[in-house]
């Protein structure tokens, strides 16, 4: 079998490199022979192969193979052997850029380039499914911890920097909510306790519960830095949504806390008996006050 064009030939000429084995070079069928009449070619005039004559091959650099196939036939010298004129005219080897050399992973680079296409298609797609699912879920938590609603005016903004004086419910002292209001009127007891308050700060705190059997249900926190310092006030009361007790402790601890101004007490007591079964929150005279059906309780605090 002829070597097709630009395959490489061993040093002697005798073999082929056919991409995978040595192959032996196969002379041309002889002079009148029934192979060359049906090919048609005759010898070129004056040729040796016309005379009949064999010559060894052009002096000149042997023929190379693939780069990263050596030879396996010895480079000592000596006579070549005599081969046909049509075997020596082969031309040079030039291999394809990407010749014999296999792929990585076994995939054309084709095949690779729609690999990566789709991974990325597929990145892209869940990046933004997490994203609109994180979305949705925050709005859903958004929602379920949105302020309550009421239908009093948002109080005013202070027109400067929250002071630490601001810290404090204004004009309220612990005296007045202990003494005058569960202690004296309503023959309450108190308890006090030197530990700080992990919420609000304050350094010291106090509980009132009442003297008979509803001191199980019902009791008022205070929180304070000093006796005229209060941060915080808040009753709590477990009779249940819609107890008339719960409604009056409500109601006359915002009247309590107010008293210092005669105009602002009987607006936050009323406030107080209105929303005392349902989530709602307003600012009167300087102060935040805040009412929960679950659990059932009334907050004061700075409205700063």
């Amino acid at each position: 079998m002829a070597a097709p064009p630009g395959w490489p030939y061993s040093p002697d000429g005798r073999f082929w490199w056919d991409g995978a084995a040595w192959q032996p070079v196969q002379p041309p069928p002889p002079l009148g022979s029934p192979a060359q009449q049906n090919l048609g070619v005759p010898p070129p005039p004056g040729s040796p192969a016309q005379r009949g004559v064999t010559v060894p091959p052009p002096p000149g650099p042997a023929a190379t193979g693939h780069p990263s196939i050596a030879s396996p036939w010895p480079q000592t010298p000596g006579p070549q052997a005599a081969q046909p004129y049509a075997v020596q005219q082969g031309p040079p080897y030039a291999p394809p850029p990407d010749a014999g050399a296999p792929t990585p992973t076994g995939v054309a680079p084709q095949g690779r380039r729609r690999g990566t296409a789709a991974f990325v298609l597929v990145t892209v797609g869940t990046m933004i499914a997490a994203l609109a699912l994180g979305g949705v879920t925050g709005a859903a938590v958004g929602l379920a911890t949105t302020e309550p609603v009421t239908d009093a005016s948002a109080p005013s903004f202070p027109g400067r920097f929250p002071t630490a004086k601001q810290r404090y419910l204004p004009k309220v002292t612990v005296d007045m909510v202990a003494v005058n209001w569960l202690q004296a009127a309503n023959s309450w007891t108190c308890a006090k306790s030197a530990a700080p308050d992990p919420l609000t700060g304050a350094r010291m705190g106090m509980i009132c519960r009442p003297s008979d059997a509803a001191r199980l249900h019902m009791s008022v926190f205070i929180w304070y830095d000093g006796p005229d310092k209060v941060m915080s006030v808040m009753a709590d009361c477990k009779l249940g949504v819609r107890a008339k007790a719960c409604t009056s402790l409500f109601a006359k601890m915002a009247d309590t806390l107010l008293s210092p101004d005669r105009t602002l007490r009987a607006k936050a007591e009323t406030w107080a008996g209105e929303n005392a079964d349902r989530a709602a929150v307003t600012a009167i005279g300087g102060i935040r006050l805040q009412t929960s059906p679950r659990p059932h309780r009334m907050e004061a605090v700075p409205a700063i």
